[in-house]
């Protein structure tokens, strides 16, 4: 399927504050969700499988000819979720489109591959369907220990690739959770701007590289929830790495639709999202957002207020904890608290 383009969409995003006009805005996809079954992972030393050296296979004919079309339309715009999993069911998600008007590569196989900790292994060849998009359960006995696992994922008919990051933790892990735009950035402009221009790089609030730091540093996985549509996926991946916040899974919608910036869009996205984590028996010490969708979605999933951290004009609402327009302050509360005890050791 043929996406409308996404600059129209990011125009009628800073026009309207909603990205309802580009992507699949009239559906959302069921996107994966924390603990959805299977064995529990079991404690025990945690593992960091990644940055291994990754080398693609050739490139093979397309299955269709028309795929050479799709390709014509501009690079290469895959993305794939991060997913935490609390179970040993785990099944990794991906899509691929190429162009700015996000057309889906249907029906070409795609070579996915898990860093198991010793080497890549493959899982096979699967087929994209009709949105571009691939499901493949990941085998059990790749989970042997906490840890996190790099998945690649390669187009074959071009050799173009995506990444993300399985991170497999047991019930009772404790996260700081943030939200990315005029949370850790310094305003929701920065995200219109760096959809406008690709070249643009988000300012970032002083103190909150330090932030995420000292969160990491005391022993919590720290979890990047943003109301980002996919296909801002890999340029969100980039910033935070750039900047040098801490490594922690990032999950972004899977639908325009759920970035709307409303209660029943992004508000609705995060909070049924926080509801899974917390269900899933992971424990969520800290929760970082700037606007009144967050404060609706983090007590909405049952997040108690003064566990909530809120930047900019609705600092404080409803009980929370308040930060007028530095997380310098509150990086240092969090330097000096005592480390966090997890179910697995670092």
């Amino acid at each position: 399927m043929v996406q409308p383009m996404r600059l129209a969409g990011a125009l009628v995003f800073v026009a309207a504050c909603g990205l309802i006009a580009c992507g699949r805005s009239a559906e959302v996809v069921d996107a994966p969700r924390p603990g959805d079954g299977g064995a529990a992972v079991p404690g025990g030393r945690f593992r960091a499988c990644t940055e291994r050296a990754y080398t693609p296979a050739p490139a093979q004919a397309w299955r269709h000819t028309r795929s050479s079309v799709v390709v014509a339309s501009g690079g290469p715009n895959h993305a794939a979720q991060d997913q935490i999993e609390s179970t040993l069911a785990v099944t990794l998600h991906g899509k691929f489109s190429y162009g700015s008007v996000g057309k889906d590569l249907e029906d070409e196989l795609v070579r996915v591959s898990i860093d198991d900790c010793a080497e890549w292994r493959a899982l096979g060849d699967f087929a994209t369907d009709d949105d571009g998009r691939v499901a493949v359960p990941a085998p059990a006995d790749l989970f042997t220990s906490p840890g996190v696992h790099e998945v690649r994922y390669q187009v074959l008919g071009d050799g173009s690739t995506t990444t993300s990051y399985v991170w497999v933790l047991p019930r009772g892990t404790r996260i700081a959770l943030t939200d990315i735009d005029g949370t850790m950035t310094r305003s929701d402009a920065e995200l219109f701007q760096q959809i406008l221009d690709g070249s643009h790089v988000p300012v970032a609030y002083p103190g909150a590289v330090d932030l995420m730091t000292a969160h990491a540093a005391s022993g919590h996985v720290v979890f990047y929830l943003t109301g980002r549509p996919y296909w801002l996926m890999q340029r969100s991946r980039d910033w935070l790495r750039e900047l040098a916040f801490a490594r922690g899974p990032l999950h972004v919608t899977d639908s325009n639709r759920e970035a709307v910036p409303s209660e029943s869009g992004v508000g609705a996205f995060k909070r049924d999202y926080i509801a899974a984590l917390l269900a899933s028996g992971y424990v969520i010490d800290a929760a970082y957002g700037n606007a009144s969708t967050d404060v609706y979605a983090y007590l909405g999933a049952g997040l108690p207020a003064d566990a909530v951290w809120i930047i900019g004009q609705h600092a404080g609402a409803q009980g929370t904890s308040g930060a007028a327009d530095s997380w310098t302050a509150r990086a240092a509360e969090v330097a000096a608290l005592p480390p966090v005890t997890q179910p697995f050791s670092w």
